[in-house]
């Protein structure tokens, strides 16, 4: 990682600490540090697609997407991202206000109302997630709550695969379980 990636996410982190007041652009999203800079491109209803090696491994379509190549930077706003297996099965999908991509390493940021949906039907909300695709984990250390047939869990902080297994609330957990009787028990 750059020292500059670094000191991005600690601005956007102070910012969103801090509660400022921020611009919003027509889309309703949150202005960031690279909002300021003029991009490179600037594009309305688009798509991306993410490979590993010759395989998709996430579409990802925005209302709109600026890319900034001297900063290896990608910003989409009002994203919808459907990511898949390597065999191209959809495994789970996400939404989110805005969202950042490291082009070079394949880093995905999500900002606002960021749900995650399992093809198992678990859903995640947060309110930023960070995909990493060095360790096929998707990390946050905000507050999240998951649910999944019937059951819910609460919690700050997270790490799970991109299909909700092998999920770790780090801190604060707490929850209500699904007392309906199962099958065998009526």
């Amino acid at each position: 990682m750059t020292r500059y990636f670094y000191i991005v996410l600690a601005g956007l982190a102070l910012i969103l600490a801090a509660g400022c007041s921020t611009d919003r652009d027509r889309t309703g999203a949150q202005s960031t540090e690279l909002d300021t800079l003029r991009p490179d491109s600037d594009m309305h209803g688009a798509t991306i697609y993410m490979y590993d090696r010759q395989y998709v491994t996430a579409e990802i379509q925005a209302e709109r997407i600026r890319k900034y190549e001297s900063r290896d930077s990608t910003m989409g706003y009002v994203l919808d991202i459907n990511m898949f297996d390597t065999t191209g099965r959809l495994i789970s999908s996400l939404v989110s206000d805005s969202g950042l991509i490291r082009e070079s390493t394949e880093d995905l940021h999500a900002y606002g109302h960021v749900v995650v949906v399992t093809e198992d039907s678990a859903k995640l909300e947060t309110d930023s997630l960070y995909f990493d695709p060095e360790t096929n984990l998707i990390h946050t250390d905000l507050f999240v709550k998951i649910t999944r047939a019937g059951d819910t869990l609460t919690g700050y902080g997270l790490e799970a695969d991109r299909q909700l297994n092998g999920l770790k609330i780090l801190r604060g957990v707490s929850g209500t379980l699904d007392q309906r009787p199962s099958e065998s028990e009526l």
